[in-house]
């Protein structure tokens, strides 16, 4: 098939600008030029009218087999109803413009969907790596819902070589406590160095990458000392810290807004008092952590209560308007950045010749107004349409 988007206005995340009225040609799901005014002869053409042409967001922290509902994390699901769930999650991802996706925690029969995904049976849904079910010890953040209680290096290992052996991307790995376990404090650490470093290890035997949930500054020191390549959220990080991370080529995946929901979402009690403290600390450490140049992609715990499947643009709201972030490198964490993490830079992340067409479009322009990026007018995936409104 041949495509032609006419009329658009490309945001360019490797040169940080925009291309005003350029046409996208499109040939067996690959962009094959770009420019203004190009030939569009023998292409069926989709003018844009001016529109706002970004390449399609990466979500980088979600939880696609379960919904974001007040009950969700203490809901025993069964098979048949979290793949439901899934289905309603991954068309929601597409609505708002995600065109990729990184699960790092989900029930089993996640393995199967993105088998499905993979193969076209679930056209309505964006590419997927996953790390199933994430590493916990036991009683650890998660044990209450989709995680793998493991105690000691030799069952951490364990645990992550049958992730491994079911197929997963990333192995994920809870260092600390964390908002949404009943009982769990954040303050506290929880998988110790030596288990944190054994399957991690198990990951990159494979050429594979490691992530790891930690929520205090003792718990980060610990993953980065194990190897894990990506922290997850990372609410309270010194500025020694930090420069480990840097020294060590350590991502950080901040998830602004999902503390930042589950307080203005949350009633009153543990949850609430909890997401306070944690969205206050995570706005600082992400903006020191970003300036001391530390790599940083975006993702909104989707999943997580209070935290939905359709709301990933709001992460980018939160780091220009709250953290100081040029939109222009928002979209940058959210796409190009986000790709090279996951090692598929050569065929996603930007707007380039020969990669694959995966676009979000907006009708106004969200570097002027960030908020536009919530609002994804058309969805496009591998050359074909799969949103438009």
């Amino acid at each position: 098939m041949k495509a032609a988007f006419i009329h658009a206005n490309v945001i360019d995340v490797l040169e940080r600008k925009t291309l005003i009225d350029q046409t996208v040609l499109i040939e067996e799901g690959r962009i094959c030029a770009v420019g203004p005014q190009l030939d569009t002869a023998g292409y069926q053409i989709e003018d844009l009218g001016g529109k706002y042409l970004s390449p399609g967001f990466f979500n980088m922290h979600v939880h696609t087999t379960v919904s974001a509902s007040t009950d969700s994390n203490f809901h025993a699901y069964t098979p048949v109803e979290s793949t439901l769930l899934s289905l309603e999650n991954l068309a929601s991802y597409i609505r708002s413009g995600v065109t990729f996706v990184r699960d790092v925690g989900s029930y089993d029969e996640i393995w199967e969907i993105r088998e499905a995904v993979r193969s076209g049976r679930i056209a309505m849904a964006p590419d997927m790596q996953l790390s199933g079910r994430p590493i916990c010890q036991t009683g650890g953040t998660t044990w209450t819902m989709v995680g793998y209680q493991a105690d000691g290096e030799d069952e951490c290992r364990k645990a992550a070589r049958l992730m491994l052996r079911s197929g997963a991307d990333w192995i994920k790995l809870m260092g600390t406590g964390g908002i949404i376990t009943r009982g769990s404090n954040p303050n506290a650490t929880q998988l110790s160095v030596e288990e944190l470093r054994a399957a991690s290890e198990e990951a990159h035997k494979l050429g594979l990458k490691s992530c790891c949930h930690v929520q205090n500054d003792a718990g980060a020191r610990n993953a980065i000392l194990a190897g894990v390549d990506c922290l997850e959220h990372g609410d309270i990080l010194s500025d020694e810290t930090i420069q480990m991370m840097v020294d060590r080529g350590v991502w950080l995946d901040p998830t602004l807004s999902a503390a930042y929901c589950i307080f203005n979402r949350a009633p009153e009690g543990e949850f609430k008092t909890k997401a306070e403290k944690g969205f206050k600390t995570s706005l600082d450490s992400f903006k020191r952590a970003y300036a001391a140049g530390v790599p940083c992609v975006l993702a909104n715990d989707c999943g997580a209560q209070f935290c939905y499947h359709d709301e990933f643009a709001l992460e980018l709201e939160m780091a220009t308007n709250y953290c100081g972030v040029n939109p222009y490198e928002a979209f940058a964490m959210a796409t190009v950045n986000a790709a090279a993490l996951c090692g598929v830079e050569k065929d996603l992340g930007s707007v380039t010749v020969g990669k694959k067409a995966h676009f979000a479009v907006f009708a106004q322009d969200p570097i002027v107004d960030i908020k536009a990026a919530q609002d994804c007018c058309m969805t496009v995936k591998n050359g074909q349409i799969l949103w438009k409104k």
